[in-house]
């Protein structure tokens, strides 16, 4: 019996250390904050499959965008990180827009992007707009439909194909 309140007596301290250890460090924490929290936030995560996604990261003022794989990440492009917007911008980014859109923006920003330009302006203080460029003509039609955009769609099977023919593939 009385091996059985030694034990007792050791697991009730050993959690009141444990307790105590995680109370301060939490304590100090909130004090004086976490310097690594400063250094590094993932802004966003997409996933893309079941073992691959995308990943924006925040890094002292500087975004890169990581494309991650089971076995790999890449860094796919990195840009100096936007000023915080206010609340009026936030509800005009967050507004609902088509796929359709969405497209013709990614389109843009693409096409600016290949000529070393601004990326495109994705949603102006009128609703969703598209840089001035003319889109690439192999993406310039949106199809509609259910499957439009899919891999499942024939017109995205024929896009692929006269991408590549003209070169662009490579």
């Amino acid at each position: 019996m009385e091996s059985f309140f030694l034990v007792l007596r050791v697991i009730v301290s050993l959690a009141a250390v444990f307790g105590l250890l995680f109370y301060l460090r939490k304590r100090v924490l909130t004090r004086f904050g976490s310097p690594r929290a400063s250094q590094l936030s993932v802004v966003e995560r997409q996933g893309l499959g079941p073992k691959s996604s995308v990943v924006l990261l925040d890094v002292q003022g500087r975004r890169y965008l990581l494309g991650v794989a089971e076995s790999s990440i890449s860094v796919l492009d990195s840009f100096e990180a936007p000023e915080p917007m206010e609340t009026d911008a936030l509800e005009q980014v967050n507004a609902p827009i088509t796929m359709a859109e969405r497209s013709r923006a990614f389109a843009a920003h693409l096409n600016s992007m290949r000529q070393g330009g601004v990326p495109a302006n994705i949603s102006g203080a009128d609703g969703p707009a598209v840089n001035d460029q003319a889109a690439p003509t192999a993406l310039s039609s949106t199809p509609s439909g259910a499957l439009a955009g899919s891999i499942l769609s024939p017109d995205t099977w024929r896009r692929a194909v006269s991408a590549v023919r003209s070169g662009r593939g490579s």
